[in-house]
Parts: structure tokens; sequence; C-alpha cells
């Protein structure tokens, strides 16, 4: 059997997409050449790989074994890539990242500007999106490193390798820094990040002081918290990367300016995967 590397790798990009037509924008190749491609691989192989169902295709139960040797397949090929970045001692090409949205838009930034002073041949890509969805582009190669602070179950394909403290702070706009009902007011996340959560920390911390604290207000999009604050709708802790300068231009308050509050940022990969130089980079 001549069995041909293009034709596994195309298959295996239109079984992780689930489809001829987003494996054709994935791959800027057109549909009809993916289909002979495949049809190709399924002669050589004498067997189905695909069988629709509704408008996307499904992978039949020998198609699912092939899938398997392409993800160690292609893996490899990726760590052999990266190895070779590290050996010549260059980072270049795609760093491709997930993050949450206020890592994405507060943190990494900094971080790719520092990056592409030392590397200036890496293409950074950052994706933001639900944790579920990245974890699943993670999952299958797509993406090589995934930063956040709340992560659902983590899939067994993937590993949490590393974390890293984040300082944050208990804010409220400082103009009503002694104004009761704003103070009681606690703008939440995690009742809905994670339904299941029945502890809340600081909004335990801010009960010791006011004791009718609760959450009014929820939203899991943390730079919505900072402009709810502003607008004075209440109390939110956020971290130091999104409301520092605002705390030292005197917009915002600290209401524990002494303590030293801290949540970790996890950084996630493939549990195969030998991350890039590059990508080590943002971990640091």
């Amino acid at each position: 059997m001549d069995m041909n590397l293009l034709h596994l790798q195309y298959f295996y990009v239109v079984a992780q997409e689930r489809g001829f037509t987003n494996a054709s924008k994935r791959l800027r190749i057109q549909q009809p050449a993916i289909s002979r491609m495949v049809k190709l691989l399924e002669d050589d192989l004498g067997f189905k790989l695909f069988e629709k169902v509704g408008r996307h295709v499904q992978v039949t139960k020998q198609g699912m074994e092939v899938f398997e040797y392409c993800q160690r397949i292609f893996g490899t090929v990726e760590e052999l890539q990266q190895s070779l970045g590290r050996i010549s001692g260059e980072s270049k090409g795609p760093l491709l990242v997930a993050a949450a949205e206020p890592i994405a838009t507060h943190y990494l930034p900094a971080l790719i500007k520092d990056l592409l002073v030392q590397s200036p041949l890496v293409h950074p890509q950052i994706f933001s999106g639900p944790a579920s969805m990245l974890f699943t582009q993670i999952k299958n190669g797509e993406i090589e490193l995934g930063m956040f602070f709340h992560t659902p179950d983590i899939p067994d394909e993937l590993t949490l390798f590393k974390t890293k403290d984040i300082r944050f702070h208990v804010v409220i706009r400082k103009d009503l820094r002694r104004k009761k009902e704003v103070l009681e007011t606690f703008i939440g996340s995690r009742e809905i990040d994670d339904t299941s959560t029945r502890r809340f920390p600081t909004l335990e911390k801010l009960r010791q002081d006011w004791p009718n604290a609760k959450i009014k207000i929820s939203s899991n999009n943390i730079t919505a918290h900072r402009q709810m604050v502003l607008e004075g709708l209440g109390v939110a802790v956020l971290p130091d990367f999104i409301v520092g300068q605002d705390i030292k231009e005197g917009l915002l308050s600290d209401i524990y300016p002494h303590e030293h509050l801290s949540f970790k940022m996890k950084f996630i990969k493939r549990k195969t995967a030998t991350l890039s130089s590059a990508a080590m980079a943002l971990t640091k």
C-alpha cells in the first residue's frame, strides 16, 4: 500500500472540522480537491472513512482508528518543528494561543510586544472564546497554548502544566467609597462560569465589614465588571492588569489596599505536546 501523507492530512483536517466546507476554509484549498484526496485515501485503504450525518460528516469506526494514528503522526511532526526551532535558537512561524477574554485584551498585548522584539519572525495568532470550545482546538492541535483563570473540566488529553499568581484588587469607584448600598452590591462571575460554585471567598471577606453584601449583578466578562464599577453599580474583584492604572489615576479605590489578593492564571497544553520557545516565553 503506497499511502500519501498529504491525503492523510486532508482526512485529518476534515475529521477535526466535521465537514469538507470548514476543512476547505482552514486549508485554503477548494472543496472538490479535498474530496478527491480523501476518496483516493479511501481507495488505498479499502474502506470508507466518513459517513454523512445531516449537514456534517462523521468518522466511521475504521476511520476513527486512522484518525487516532493521524493524531500521533501530526502531533509528532508538530513537536519536531518546535524542537528544530529551539535547536536553531530562532523562534519563527505561527504562535497560536487561546486566552480568556480579559487575558487576550489586557494582558497578552504587552507580552506579545516584548516577544516580537526578541523574535520578529514569530506570527502570533490569539483566539478568545468559551473555554470548552478552545479546549477542543487545543486538543486537536489547532492551538498550542491556553491561558485561563476559570477552567471547566479539563479533557484527559490536556494538562494544566503551570500556574502564575496574578494580583487582584477589590475595587469600588473612588467617590463612592463610603456609600453603603454600593459597598453591599457585589458583581459576581463564578456563579455563571461554574454553577456548582458554592463559596465566594471575596464576598465572604466583604461581608465581614458589610454583613448585607451579596451578589446583585453577574457577568462572566471581567472587562464588563470594570465598566460596571466605573458606573457606580457595585464592587468587583479585578486583576491588576485591568484596574491598576485606574487605581493610580484615582478613578477606582482598592477596598483592601494593604492586602495582597491573588488568583492563579492557568496554562493549558496537550499532554503530548512540547511547547515552542515562543509559547514558553508567554508563561514566564
